[in-house]
């Protein structure tokens, strides 16, 4: 992606910066998409998929939690396209990846390197005791579209990590696709709860309403007109060429979390 002008990266901060807002528990919306695609084309242009609402809400959510110079520790990157950006933007940003092709993953690790100078990338899997990160810690630590295909005790790893990497009032978020009807709601409404009990670890809060909480969420997601789905076009870029019959469509949103580390 062609570099930030200085007026772009003064726009965004001025924009942003203190003043998107950031929901403990949140789902993507038509309204936010669409704020991207006026003021972050170049993230929400790029897959035609949930990425292009993740990607520049991450960025947003970066700005209005945290102040540009900040730490920031991106879980799962693939291609570091989010990373890249906040760089630009003043961000001190670290990637971890496995870069081993799971998940359909990306595996050049050696050329992200160098098409982004501006980001420390590891490769590895985002767990206690990985050398590089020894005593670090970062101001906030997100991933997009990763935590939904972590199962136990995969998950509780990654976040038990977040834990002992997070400073004390860093942020953890997260944008998440979450099925919410058709074939693996059951699963992503369990993983989504399993995801926000873990949030609610970092905040020190009970999760004893969560899942009551998440229910009314989605519930209030499916009556929502602004609600932001993948699309038919999405669905058939993830479809990947299977026959339909055994990757049918289903409804599918963002989920998003923000936690406050105690």
């Amino acid at each position: 992606m062609q570099a930030l002008s200085p007026m772009e990266r003064t726009a965004l901060i001025e924009r942003y910066a203190g003043k998107f807002p950031v929901e403990p528990l949140a789902y993507g919306t038509v309204r936010d998409y669409c704020d991207s695609c006026d003021h972050l084309p170049r993230l929400s242009t790029l897959q035609n998929d949930l990425k292009d609402l993740q990607r520049p809400w991450t960025v947003k959510a970066a700005l209005g939690l945290l102040p540009p110079g900040s730490r920031l520790l991106e879980i799962g990157a693939g291609q570091p396209l989010v990373a890249a950006f906040l760089a630009e933007l003043g961000y001190d940003v670290t990637v971890i990846d496995p870069y081993d092709g799971s998940g359909g993953g990306p595996t050049e690790v050696e050329n992200f390197m160098q098409l982004y100078p501006n980001i420390r990338i590891i490769r590895d899997q985002f767990r206690l005791g990985v050398p590089q990160l020894k005593h670090e810690t970062f101001d906030g630590i997100y991933s997009i579209s990763v935590l939904e295909h972590l199962h136990e005790p995969a998950l509780g790893a990654l976040f038990q990590a977040v834990s002992v990497h997070l400073r004390h009032r860093g942020r953890s978020f997260h944008s998440v696709d979450c099925v919410t009807q058709g074939i693996g709601a059951a699963y992503h409404f369990e993983q989504c709860c399993r995801i926000l009990a873990y949030q609610c670890e970092i905040t020190c809060k009970s999760f004893a309403a969560g899942n009551k909480e998440l229910a009314e969420l989605f519930d209030k997601a499916s009556g929502d007109l602004e609600t932001c789905y993948l699309s038919a076009a999405g669905h058939n870029l993830w479809r990947a060429g299977a026959a339909y019959e055994t990757f049918p469509f289903r409804k599918v949103l963002s989920f998003q979390t923000a936690a406050e580390a105690q």
